[in-house]
């Protein structure tokens, strides 16, 4: 019993090393990850920045060249190039990916999730090793066709090299992304940035907000229950829009928009419309009870920071009332002040970002309790140095991918 059980032990580890043996290797390496995690966290802050990441890519690509060219003849380096090694990596990078996606990436109150960093994937010892491991059998593999260069192998080329490319500037920019936010008022320069531990970041240029701007759609008319608060349903539909001239229905109620004035105030028994800080859209409207056909006017406004809203009881059991504006599109006419002293003028919109020298320049948000009146802009700023890297990563991957393609139809059509 001995003798078979040394030769199971011996036909399990025996040149050259298979599927069992990667997937040994690769729970191996995940459970040293989370032995280190325990005892030595990364947390969320294990990140190199420049220039000692650009000195450890260099320094790795070095590595696996040197490994490839004087120690192909390893087992280790011979089990690096092949499938099993690489298929293993692969299924357990998508494990713990897969976990990332069930266990949010936050604190926790489960202290074996907090312990075993199940909380910050990206930055986990287990996913670093595996991933690591990934990468090198990527790299190994991409330097053995490159030596070993064919045609019939470029598209290959192309797409591990790109995906080496891809997945390590991916890690390895991490320390170098820098992601500000920054608060700029109108008719005043602001250079003072914070990240997202409240950091204050000086910045080599400044923002001027000469205007800020926000369209709205028009307000909507609702039928609220005065007993619960809450809008009434009608017939699957609770909110219409306002606009001179409409009518609608609401249960026993024909409700008519006689005027509607997006900025106004009151006076007296009236709205009139104005152009000030703070005026907030008003409607006058019609109601009549269709059982007992009787008419009521009155003034609504959804109301603003400055004034009060308005509602209009119609009856013991319903009101109408109108909602506050929603926000279409809102935007900053900026200047960029740089020490040089230039000038330069942008406007920046949600998802519209303006780039300069390296920063991408974002519309964020603003003021939400002025709303339209907001002097208020903020404004996010990001940089990811290494992002060209990734995108010729890409790039490499999907050229690879349509050589392949194109090579696939010539050779079936030359066998036709």
């Amino acid at each position: 019993m001995i003798e078979n059980q040394n030769k199971i032990q011996r036909n399990l580890w025996e040149n050259p090393w298979g599927y069992v043996e990667s997937f040994f290797i690769g729970f191996g390496l995940i459970v040293t990850g989370f032995f280190l995690e325990v005892f030595v966290p990364t947390s969320n802050t294990f990140v190199i920045a420049y220039p000692f990441n650009l000195a450890f890519l260099i320094g790795y690509v070095i590595v696996l060249f040197v490994l490839y060219k004087w120690f192909s003849t390893s087992q280790l380096v011979r089990w690096l190039t092949k499938v099993p090694a690489s298929i293993s990596s692969i299924v357990l990078v998508t494990m713990l990916v897969i976990i990332m996606g069930i266990i949010p990436q936050i604190s926790s109150e489960n202290n074996i999730i907090n312990n075993l960093g199940l909380n910050h994937i990206t930055s986990n010892w287990a996913f670093l090793l595996i991933i690591f491991q990934f990468l090198t059998c990527l790299g190994l593999i991409s330097i053995k066709r490159i030596l070993q260069f064919k045609w019939s192998n470029f598209g290959f080329i192309l797409n591990h090299t790109g995906l080496f490319l891809a997945l390590i500037a991916g890690i390895l920019g991490t320390g170098d992304l820098q992601r500000l936010s920054i608060s700029a008022y109108e008719g005043k320069p602001s250079w003072i940035a914070t990240d997202a531990q409240k950091n204050a970041i000086e910045l080599p240029f400044a923002f001027y907000l000469k205007d800020f701007l926000i369209d709205e759609y028009n307000p909507k008319l609702a039928l609220v229950d005065n007993k619960t608060g809450s809008i009434s349903q009608n017939d699957g539909k609770n909110l219409y829009l306002v606009e001179k001239g409409e009518t609608y229905y609401f249960h026993d109620f024909e409700v008519k928009i006689d005027d509607f004035l997006p900025n106004a105030i009151r006076f007296g028994m009236r709205y009139e419309a104005v152009n000030e800080i703070g005026s907030p859209p008003a409607a006058k409207i019609s109601v009549k009870n269709i059982k007992s056909d009787s008419i009521q006017t009155a003034w609504i406004s959804s109301g603003s920071f400055r004034y009060p809203y308005e509602s209009f009881k119609i009856s013991e059991d319903y009101s109408v009332v109108m909602t506050i504006p929603e926000v279409k599109k809102f935007s900053s006419d900026i200047d960029i002040l740089t020490k040089e002293g230039e000038r330069i003028s942008a406007t920046l919109e949600v998802n519209k970002p303006f780039k300069y020298k390296g920063w991408e320049i974002y519309q964020l948000s603003y003021d939400d309790k002025m709303g339209k009146w907001s002097n208020l802009s903020v404004l996010e700023l990001v940089k990811d140095p290494w992002l060209p890297l990734i995108y010729i990563g890409i790039f490499m991957m999907i050229s690879g991918a349509f050589y392949m393609f194109w090579m696939g139809n010539k050779i079936t059509k030359n066998q036709e």
